[in-house]
């Protein structure tokens, strides 16, 4: 899984989204699994981000809030 910090906007890692995407066509996977670290609650759908995020978690970042995320993206492979 890949872990990514949205900045004060979401958008910080955007730049990296098109060769995160490019990654899995190639794979014919969806992995890297992404996990956007956000300054706001909500899914990838409701905040308006990009397709290539597979789950928001809302900051301040906890271990007790991430590692199930984490857990879940990566038993999806």
């Amino acid at each position: 899984a890949v872990i990514l910090d949205g900045g004060p906007d979401n958008k910080d890692c955007d730049p990296l989204m098109s060769a995160i995407d490019a990654l899995r066509r190639a794979s014919g996977k969806p992995l890297p699994a992404v996990i956007l670290l956000s300054t706001r609650n909500g899914t990838p759908e409701s905040l308006g981000l990009s397709s290539v995020v597979d789950a928001v978690v809302a900051k301040p970042i906890t271990p007790e809030r991430l590692q199930p995320v984490v857990d879940r993206l990566v038993g999806r492979s």
